[in-house]
């Protein structure tokens, strides 16, 4: 797995959070910033570590996205624009849910949120 391929997995789930976004509001970069940094690490941890495959969970990451950016959206609430406090606040729900996802998958709880 290269590098190009990885930010290829953080650009594909970004351009889904975008899509959960819609045109209401824009982000901050320091959000984008935030989310490209942490996804990029569970993305390269769950690929080369665990073994997860993109090409079978492209469809659940991507659903996984446009879930963040809409939660991005609610945390946002009346502000102008996705913070960097709203982004963090959408991945906690997502990454939740993800590890209640892993533990009823029977995957380890222990392994990073976003890998689930």
């Amino acid at each position: 797995m290269s590098v190009d391929q990885i930010d290829f997995i953080v650009n594909d789930c970004l351009l889904a959070a975008g899509q959960g976004i819609g045109t209401e509001k824009s982000v901050d970069f320091a959000a984008i910033a935030w989310w490209r940094d942490r996804y990029r690490r569970f993305f390269l941890h769950a690929i080369t570590v665990l073994g997860n495959s993109y090409e079978a969970d492209r469809a659940r990451v991507t659903a996984v996205g446009r879930y963040l950016g809409q939660r991005a959206l609610f945390h946002a609430a009346s502000s102008p624009s996705i913070d960097l406090r709203a982004a963090e606040l959408a991945s906690h729900d997502v990454e939740t849910g993800c590890r209640m996802n892993a533990v009823r998958e029977g995957l380890s709880p222990g392994m990073p949120a976003a890998t689930a």
